[in-house]
Order: structure tokens, then sequence, then C-alpha cells
């Protein structure tokens, strides 16, 4: 199987969820060398630990951090969360988490974290835009607000994430945002079977086919089930490597003009098991 960049994937746990659902660094690279996932851009899970406000997102934050510290070639870029209802103090400290940590913008999960897409990360896209970063939005209704975000902040490069999650999401997409340069697109949890009238094929036509990249969505989505569709999609090859890594080649060196792709086997620092890796109840990972 081809290589894979993953666009989208969490570090941490998710405790607004029951049970609560995490992974660690360690368990996700060995997610990584089980399929065939050669790098991928790091965040926060949404809907972490609150309980000491910002100072959890700032832990959270760090664990990122460190992760790229320690695996520059497997994990090139990473994101801050950020919390609206930090309001100034969250600000500042996404500020830092790109400052100090080296993190090249943020990624939020409005339905998680209680807001909208609205003018309430103003403040922290400004500071992202200060740095000509990088954002990995969740949707919160129509992607009409992350178009109105990419016109407003053209400096940020924005990536939708679950782009093709469900028909309506898949044509909304094309409809606000096809048009707009700096938008990118993930595919993380896209659902099998390929439906004609809204597949890949559809999705590529429709919008910018050098910028529909896949995501895991990791830890809560058996990712393998998007790698299988993207191999099995009526699509040449040079369009299924596009979506398996050439557009996140591209993406990571637009930030980071130096970056390799790695290309020798990873060794997570543990061995899981299968179980320990891939247990499921449907495609949902525990």
């Amino acid at each position: 199987m081809r290589p894979y960049i993953d666009v989208h994937c969490h570090i941490g746990s998710t405790v607004s969820r029951s049970p609560s659902v995490g992974q660690s660094v360690g368990r996700y690279m060995a997610r990584m060398a089980s399929a065939g996932v050669t790098a991928a851009i790091l965040s926060p899970t949404a809907g972490g630990p609150q309980a000491h406000g910002v100072r959890d997102t700032r832990r959270q934050n760090e664990e990122v951090a460190r992760a790229c510290q320690a695996f520059p070639d497997r994990f090139p870029l990473g994101l801050a969360g950020v919390e609206v209802r930090h309001e100034g103090a969250g600000v500042d400290e996404l500020r830092r988490a790109m400052m100090d940590d080296g993190l090249v913008g943020f990624m939020c999960h409005p339905a998680l974290s209680g807001h909208s897409l609205g003018a309430e990360l103003h403040p922290f896209l400004e500071v992202v835009a200060e740095g000509s970063g990088l954002c990995l939005l969740h949707q919160a209704g129509s992607t009409a607000n992350i178009a109105a975000y990419a016109r407003r902040f053209p400096t940020i490069i924005f990536i939708i994430g679950h782009v093709s999650m469900n028909r309506q999401t898949h044509d909304d997409a094309i409809r606000q945002c096809a048009d707009i340069a700096n938008v990118w697109y993930d595919i993380a949890q896209k659902p099998t079977p390929d439906e004609p009238e809204w597949g890949l094929p559809h999705l590529l036509g429709g919008l910018a086919a050098d910028r529909v990249m896949f995501g895991s969505d990791a830890p809560y989505y058996d990712f393998r089930l998007v790698q299988r569709l993207v191999e099995d999609a009526d699509i040449d090859h040079t369009a299924k490597d596009g979506i398996a890594h050439g557009a996140a080649t591209r993406l990571i060196r637009s930030l980071l003009p130096e970056w390799e792709p790695p290309t020798g086997a990873l060794h997570p620092p543990q061995r899981y098991t299968d179980d320990e890796m891939w247990a499921a109840r449907g495609p949902r990972l525990l």
C-alpha cells in the first residue's frame, strides 16, 4: 500500500464522552506503523480535561509539542488546542504555544467546546495569522463560516475536518469553499462504501483535487477503513497518491520547507497488540 500522511489526529483524552477515549503518542505511533502512516500533523483531543482551566490546555499543548520535538520527521507540525471560554488567557496561551513551543496554529471542535464558528474565534485567528499558520476546524453547521474566516484571514491555511463524512457537508463544502485557495480538506471518517453520487470522484471534481487529504481522526475511528476506501476508489493512482500523501506533503512544506517525508521503518516506543490498537465497536475505536 502507498504511504499515508495523516493531517487530522489527536493526542490526549476526551473526557466529555462516556467512556472516555484517548491515545498516547506511543500508541498512535504503533497504529501508524501498523497501517502504513508515515507522518502526521498532531493536535490535542477536543473535550479534554478542564478542571484547571487554561493550565490544562497548556499541558495538552505541551504534550503535542514534546512529540513534535522528539520525532520531528514523523510529526513535523503540531497544533494547539483552544477554548474560547478562556478568553484573553486562552489567546495568551495560544501565542505562548506558538512562540515558545513551536506549534503552528490551532485545532478546535465547536461541538465539544461549546461555541459556534463566529467572531469569538477572531482573537485566536489573529494570533495564527501573525505567523501565517495553520488551523484545523471541525464544522459547526455550514462551511460558510469557515469560508468567511478564510477570506478574513488570507495568510492562514485552513483545513476543514471531516469534509465528506455525510452528504450534507460534502455538498456544502463544494458550494461554499471550492474557489478559496487557502482552504484545504480532509476526509476523516468518510463512510464506506463510496457512494457514487457523493463519493471521492465527485468530491475531487467539486473541490480543488490537490487540496484533499487523508485524515485518521485517531483515536476515535478505525482509519484503515478510510485507507481502504481510497485504495478501492474509482480514481487514478495519481489522485490516490495525492490524497494519501502528496497534498499533505505540499501543505507541510509550505510551512516547513526543509521537511522531507520519512522513508524508513517507524519504530514505536512500545509494542501494542492488535487488540490494543484496533479493538472497536463498528468503526469506532475503543
